[in-house]
């Protein structure tokens, strides 16, 4: 009896390890599908943090100079002297009133430029 049963249990392991090999191939592509789904969140999470690094960096370094330039071409109307009048702390200061004694009250508004001066009339 033993011997009969052979052949139907030999069909039994072939179907089951055909089974196993068509299983194994979509685990396999469902691995790969996900490996390249990690890579791409990696490369689009490394871009979110530049979006947000770089332009902050940029400012870190060009804003400074760009704000010392806009500054010291009103050092003289604004009564700024001293060799930090370009500061924009100086500027701020002025703006609330602890700059010496000098607000925007006491600045000549003749001495504005004139597209500065088109806005206060």
């Amino acid at each position: 009896m033993p011997i009969q049963n052979l052949p139907d249990e030999s069909s039994q392991i072939k179907k089951l390890l055909e089974k196993n090999l068509e299983l194994t191939e979509e685990i396999f592509k469902m691995a790969k599908s996900i490996k390249s789904f990690v890579i791409h969140q990696r490369i689009f999470g490394i871009l979110k943090l530049l979006i947000i690094v770089v332009p902050i960096i940029l400012g870190i370094i060009y804003l400074p100079p760009l704000l010392s330039g806009i500054t010291e071409q009103y050092k003289e109307l604004l009564g700024i002297k001293g060799e930090a009048s370009g500061n924009i702390t100086n500027i701020m200061d002025l703006l609330k009133g602890s700059a010496g004694g000098e607000n925007l009250k006491n600045v000549d508004i003749n001495k504005l430029p004139p597209e500065a001066q088109k806005y206060l009339k």
